[in-house]
């Protein structure tokens, strides 16, 4: 009976084996080949000051690397380490907050170059494999596939950077930000930037397509953010209205309005909310910018001085934040009875990230807890990382 059950087990092995290479699948993938090739592109980045901050970064060139900006956005001394454990100094070339990349310069190294491959080449359901600095583990491969292309993570779309995510299913963990994600020939199709908190192995990248355009302006030494306005918008049909304006925000001290409809930004017709997006991502604070807006079919043009979108502070379900480099901001101020202060946000708490997903600006945190849902907001106390739950808004009892 036993030789009869091993009988079986083994035709059954084989004949999985046989179907397998029928399809031209191999049994056992393995991704040491492509390791070994990408490995020496990809270095540990960690900074010191205060809190140590662990990330990961590629080469570019021999003495450049990319990482995300929210990594190394902070006062501090920036190290990164190759595969043979060698360790340089390095500084910020260039920076984009609208992308969450930074461009290193490492005097001395000697790095091999990624080749920057398209992430619109992939399709959901491709692996790809990271390899980066989890925990400070150094040089770890994960593996795993396309889970969406083409995300947007802001629930606001009015304010912060703006990407089109890749959505991975891949087992993430900090210190992985930063990092590349190859495919399957060892082209760098994206940059690590974040995972969900309240997901298990969902991560999100930055497409390498963006890299490859922000790279001439990084290496020019350009700090680029994003212009801010304040006011929200909504295609109706009719056309974009102003639903929302925050007070002494750029938008509140030229005048605009709720119920105003936006006809031109910055010499451009607005055919949609899209239009102001990327007119405000092509501007930076301090920037003027016409707008022509209807009000009660009269037309009104108006001169807004734009601020920058990072320097914003807002108040979010109940906490005020004030900007804080390298973070969603530090909060100033808890309202009693808020869902801030049930979940134990206290003042000098500073903000890291909600749902996993790194947070560059007091901005990204309101748009974050915008729709009232319940979250987790990862902040930093007294130099320690911890996370508090806000509960969603009608969950929370009366009182």
């Amino acid at each position: 009976m036993v030789l009869l059950a091993v009988a079986v087990a083994l035709s059954g092995g084989l004949l999985a084996g046989t179907l397998l290479a029928e399809r031209g699948d191999p049994p056992w993938p393995s991704y040491a080949a492509l390791f070994d090739e990408a490995v020496p592109s990809v270095v540990s980045v960690a900074i010191e000051g205060g809190e140590l901050r662990l990330g990961s970064g590629f080469a570019v060139s021999p003495d450049e690397v990319i990482t995300s900006l929210h990594i190394v956005d902070a006062a501090g001394v920036i190290t990164v380490r190759d595969v043979s454990g060698a360790e340089r100094v390095a500084t910020v070339l260039g920076s984009d907050a609208r992308s969450d990349l930074a461009l290193l310069k490492v005097p001395g190294a000697n790095l091999s170059p990624v080749v920057l491959g398209a992430a619109s080449d992939l399709r959901v359901g491709d692996a790809v494999v990271a390899i980066g600095n989890p925990f400070g583990l150094g040089h770890t491969l994960s593996a795993g596939v396309v889970g969406h292309r083409g995300r947007r993570l802001a629930r606001d779309a009015s304010s912060g950077p703006r990407v089109d995510f890749v959505q991975l299913s891949i087992p993430l963990n900090p210190g992985n930000s930063g990092g590349p994600v190859f495919d399957r020939s060892g082209h760098v199709v994206g940059v690590l930037s974040g995972v969900h908190g309240q997901g298990q192995a969902i991560a999100f990248a930055v497409p390498a397509e963006v890299v490859a355009e922000a790279l001439p302006a990084l290496r020019a030494g350009a700090m680029l953010s994003r212009a801010y306005l304040g006011a929200r918008f909504i295609d109706d049909g009719d056309g974009v209205q102003i639903v929302s304006v925050t007070p002494h925000s750029p938008a509140d001290r030229a005048g605009m309005r709720v119920g105003d409809r936006i006809t031109a930004f910055g010499g451009e017709p607005v055919a949609g909310v899209g239009v102001i997006d990327a007119g405000l991502d092509r501007r930076t604070g301090g920037d003027p910018c016409e707008v022509r807006l209807l009000r009660d079919e009269a037309l009104v043009v108006l001169d807004v001085v734009l601020a920058d979108w990072a320097e914003q502070p807002v108040v979010a379900a109940g906490m005020t934040l004030r900007a804080a480099s390298g973070m969603g901001g530090e909060v100033v101020a808890v309202r009693p009875r808020s869902r801030a202060e049930a979940a134990g946000v206290r003042v000098g708490d500073q903000v890291r990230a909600v749902d996993g997903v790194p947070a560059r600006a007091p901005s990204d945190v309101k748009d974050a807890l915008a729709e009232g849902r319940g979250a987790q907001v990862e902040v930093l106390r007294d130099g320690v990382a911890m996370v508090v739950a806000l509960q969603d808004v009608e969950a929370r009892p009366l009182r």
